[in-house]
């Protein structure tokens, strides 16, 4: 099966239950439906924003590893994104929901917010390319994908900017731009029989599930 399949492809169908569960989620449905409690979207930016910092380190170090410069020359424009569209949204949205200095910097992790935090820990401190790109290219490809099914390809978007502003910044043309990037370089480098690379990518799909699982969790559930 996997000599027909790209690394991409091949990975996506280790994962494939995991990534049809995620982009068909409650979450990701009610979020472009604006059905979602906002209770859960404020507890969900509050801790997707406590890996936004690991977030930008894993970008840099896939960055750094990078072999081709146009590969580093793209890498570096989306950092210059993240910093300014995505971290707005996020701002905006705190001050919107009144959340506290000490809700933003000292929440208590869900345990998908937890594993987050190591994921990108470990491809940090790999210093691989490949295992870097295998986080980077779940993280954004698979919210593209539950932005547009969900949206049915934007003919449907949701009009209240804090539902709206979260599809926005995970669609479009300059997102897919993005995605293909990425997939075109984890096709590039990755070695499929190399169980860190597809560990990995596996890992971070089931990941993704449980953070919007988490998400309608309370906070005193993660106490003990």
């Amino acid at each position: 099966m996997s000599e027909n399949l790209t690394p991409y492809e091949y990975c996506k169908q280790l994962a494939r239950n995991n990534w049809e569960k995620t982009v068909h989620h409650r979450f990701a449905q009610e979020l472009c439906a604006q059905t979602l409690d906002h209770a859960v979207l404020r507890d969900y930016l509050i801790q997707d924003y406590q890996f936004a910092q690991d977030f930008l380190s894993l970008l840099g170090q896939v960055l750094a590893s990078a072999d081709t410069m146009n590969a580093k020359v793209r890498l570096a424009q989306q950092l210059g994104f993240i910093g300014n569209d995505e971290n707005t949204y996020f701002l905006d949205r705190f001050k919107q929901y009144g959340v506290s200095d000490e809700d933003i910097d000292n929440p208590v992790l869900t345990p998908a917010s937890r594993g987050f935090r190591q994921l990108y820990g470990d491809a940090v401190l790999s210093r691989s390319y490949a295992q870097g790109l295998a986080v980077l290219v779940v993280a954004e490809t698979i919210y593209r994908d539950w932005a547009e099914e969900n949206t049915n390809y934007g003919r449907n978007l949701p009009d209240r900017e804090e539902y709206r502003g979260w599809v926005d910044v995970h669609r479009g043309e300059y997102f897919d731009d993005w995605c293909a990037f990425l997939i075109s370089e984890f096709n590039r480098v990755a070695d499929i029989t190399d169980t860190k690379i597809t560990d990995t990518f596996v890992r971070a799909v089931a990941l993704e599930r449980a953070f919007f699982d988490n998400a309608y969790d309370s906070q005193r559930d993660f106490l003990a």
